[in-house]
């Protein structure tokens, strides 16, 4: 009879949390060249603004430089031309290259979007200059004025010269703090892609504060950062590298501390899809896609660390509320305590999808929200998105 009545028990919660999810919106943008603003879809959205926006993707390369975005309020999508044109028209001598009369008509190309917030008024991004008749490649920082609607910082920050055939370079946001208006990116340079053992990738933290860009660190290693995770209120970051578990290479991640401009070395899990801070950043977790692996450190004690085995598949892990750790799967999302790292409950996505599923893409608002992204559900179209809200 009890084991009766906890098996109820146990159904009863299972049934509760899948009931009581609520979708907030749904909505999906097909990539489309034949329109005028071109919309190429990106395949990592984050929020921005507040978290009031979710950054979609942008334009065409051979067409005007602009930023698409969902607003989650008005639940439509928003579409902000970038004044590029109007920069390099008025400043051509700091670039290489020349606008063009057909194709691709300016030498510029918005390599990596950083962040937009309309309470600060700023918005930034990593530019790509090069011109098609010389193989030179040169990346700037550019900073974009809001209230304004100009480009008011522009800073070099490496060049790949016109003989070197082996370089490839590689940037990433990182995050946007509002309490002191700065945003952080990665930029990364690996002389050599064919070479998987050498410390060959030079790679640089960056911050921009008050239209002032930073370099914060520089360092060696095998791999390009990975999926950096940003606390903002601890002020740590967390840059991870990618290896998958075959192939035995020992990925390695970097914990840095801001306010000590301390750069940690640790180990990692291969394929570390999953990563996320506790919500006071005394807890890091990093889970494995290929294995199911889980490690949660101490970040005042890297050495100090419970593991633990769960699922594969995975492809975001995060909170969406206190005490509810999601690691989200193809085959649903599984939640689970963040002291004890067991499973509480699983909600399958087959609630929100019913084709194939691969979430790859998805990602969370800390602590408030879960963008759901579905990369099959429409093979023919654009990734389908539900914004989910705990109960």
């Amino acid at each position: 009879m009890n084991r009766l009545y906890l098996f109820y028990f146990s159904m009863m919660v299972f049934v509760y949390s899948v009931s009581a999810q609520q979708v907030e919106s749904e909505f999906s943008f097909a990539t489309d060249f034949n329109v005028r603003p071109t919309f190429v879809e990106g395949n990592s959205p984050f929020f921005v603004n507040s978290g009031k926006w979710i950054y979609l993707g942008k334009t065409a390369d051979f067409d005007e430089p602009g930023l698409y975005f969902y607003d989650t309020i008005s639940k439509t999508r928003i579409y902000r031309p970038i004044p590029l044109e109007i920069y390099y028209q008025n400043h051509p001598t700091q670039f290489l290259g020349q606008i063009e009369t057909k194709g691709k008509r300016l030498p510029l190309t918005v390599y990596e979007f950083l962040f937009y917030d309309e309470t600060t008024k700023r918005a930034g991004f990593v530019i790509e200059n090069k011109d098609k008749s010389i193989n030179t490649k040169r990346y700037l920082f550019m900073g974009w004025d809001l209230a304004t609607n100009n480009i008011d910082v522009v800073e070099f920050i490496y060049e790949i010269g016109k003989d070197d055939k082996k370089s490839f370079a590689q940037s990433s946001a990182i995050g946007y703090s509002q309490e002191d208006n700065t945003g952080y990116f990665t930029f990364a340079v690996d002389n050599d892609l064919k070479d998987d053992e050498s410390e060959d990738v030079t790679a640089f933290i960056y911050k921009i504060q008050n239209q002032n860009l930073t370099k914060l660190q520089e360092y060696k290693s095998k791999f390009y950062p990975y999926t950096p995770e940003f606390h903002p209120d601890s002020k740590q970051i967390l840059i991870a590298s990618y290896a998958e578990a075959f192939q035995n290479r020992n990925p390695t991640g970097y914990l840095y501390k801001i306010n000590s401009d301390s750069l940690l070395k640790l180990s990692i899990p291969s394929t570390p899809y999953g990563i996320s801070f506790s919500k006071d950043g005394k807890f890091l977790y990093i889970a494995a896609s290929d294995t199911g692996e889980v490690r949660k450190y101490n970040t005042d004690n890297l050495s100090d660390i419970k593991t633990s085995k769960w699922g594969t598949h995975g492809h975001k892990l995060g909170f969406w509320k206190d005490g509810e750790l999601v690691w989200v799967r193809n085959s649903g999302l599984h939640i689970y305590d963040p002291i004890t790292l067991k499973q509480k409950t699983v909600i399958p996505t087959k609630k929100f999808y019913k084709k194939h599923v691969n979430v790859s893409g998805s990602t969370f608002l800390p602590f408030q929200k879960l963008l759901l992204r579905n990369i099959l559900e429409d093979p023919a179209g654009g990734a389908a998105n539900r914004i989910l809200v705990s109960p």
